[in-house]
């Protein structure tokens, strides 16, 4: 079998990465005039079989999940296959230490996410135990470097007084940065209730109060979709919240207050869950994972100073509409 030597390899690879990159192109990165790089490529195509095709990129999913099990003994291969042939899953991998499994999975929606989620793995047979995780972002060598979008806020709450003024702060941001119609910004007892926090202090922008009084009734109803943010500590993205499942039990209420897109995300201070941030839009919007990860980028710019502020406190007035 022939083989390639350093030039024909470096010529793949550039047709590799871009197929139309001319030859002229290619000669001049490589060192060789146009007549080699055109003698190399004619050869690499008749004697070895190099096709040069157009493709088109694949949609990335607009939800991924990772997901580590803990299985009940015994049942580590029985689990494993059975979420392998979920065509939702993309690879199941076998591990060592505290999870057996670790499950990556895509999915059209957070909410079929979480669907998935809950049916096919928190209340399966053969799991013992579980944790999910949503993906907000791949980031390589040419990610890694990104400016601070929140720098300002960080600033300005370092300096603030109390926790509403902080939480006001927070909604002023959101609205103006993540192009947020409405927010609502929770901290303390949210539910599940939790007896060692704080009563929840709650500050708001473009809701109507009576939709922030019964949300918080139906919130505890199975369904909804901010106890499931809660118990599970990850996002949830809904591009319409008027036709959501998720949103089934609230769906007159919503259509009420007139908002679409919704996104709710948690925000922590280190491992302690202390709040959400929830986003509205009036319109439908389509998910984008830059809105995702500056979304999480403010929450976890928030969980660095409530802290401060939040400890006993019980300010729970509500802010204007």
């Amino acid at each position: 079998m022939p083989e390639f030597d350093a030039l024909d390899k470096k010529i793949f690879g550039l047709l590799a990465e871009n197929g139309r990159m001319s030859n002229l192109d290619i000669a001049a990165q490589v060192g060789v005039s146009e007549k080699t790089v055109r003698h190399r490529i004619r050869r690499l195509i008749e004697r070895d079989g190099m096709r040069v095709v157009a493709t088109l990129d694949s949609a990335a999913p607009v939800s991924r999940l990772i997901v580590l099990v803990r299985v009940e003994s015994g049942q580590r291969f029985v689990v494993a296959q059975r979420l392998a042939a979920m065509p939702q899953v993309e690879e199941v991998h076998l591990t060592t230490g505290a999870y057996e499994l670790i499950v990556l999975a895509s999915f059209d929606s957070d909410s079929d996410a979480l669907e998935f989620y809950v049916r096919h793995i928190e209340q399966a047979p053969g799991v013992a135990e579980s944790f999910s995780t949503h993906v907000v972002e791949t980031i390589t060598l040419g990610t890694a470097s990104r400016p601070d979008h929140f720098e300002q806020f960080d600033k300005q709450a370092s300096s603030v007084d109390s926790l509403t003024e902080l939480l006001d702060l927070a909604c002023d941001v959101a609205s103006a940065s993540l192009g947020a119609d409405r927010v609502h910004v929770a901290t303390g007892n949210i539910w599940p209730a939790d007896p060692t926090l704080p009563p929840p202090t709650m500050r708001w922008r473009g809701l109507s109060s009576r939709y922030v009084e019964e949300i918080l009734i139906k919130g505890r109803a199975e369904g909804v979709v901010l106890p499931n943010i809660v118990k599970h500590n990850q996002h949830v993205f809904s591009a319409d919240a008027q036709t959501d499942p998720l949103f089934r039990s609230a769906t007159d209420l919503v259509v009420s207050e007139g908002f679409h897109s919704w996104m709710g995300m948690p925000v922590c201070s280190g491992d302690t869950l202390r709040g959400t941030i929830c986003l509205y839009w009036d319109s439908v919007i389509t998910y984008r994972e830059d809105l995702v990860r500056q979304a999480q980028e403010l929450a976890d710019t928030l969980g660095k100073h409530l802290p401060r502020l939040s400890s006993g406190s019980a300010d729970a007035a509500p802010a204007p509409d």
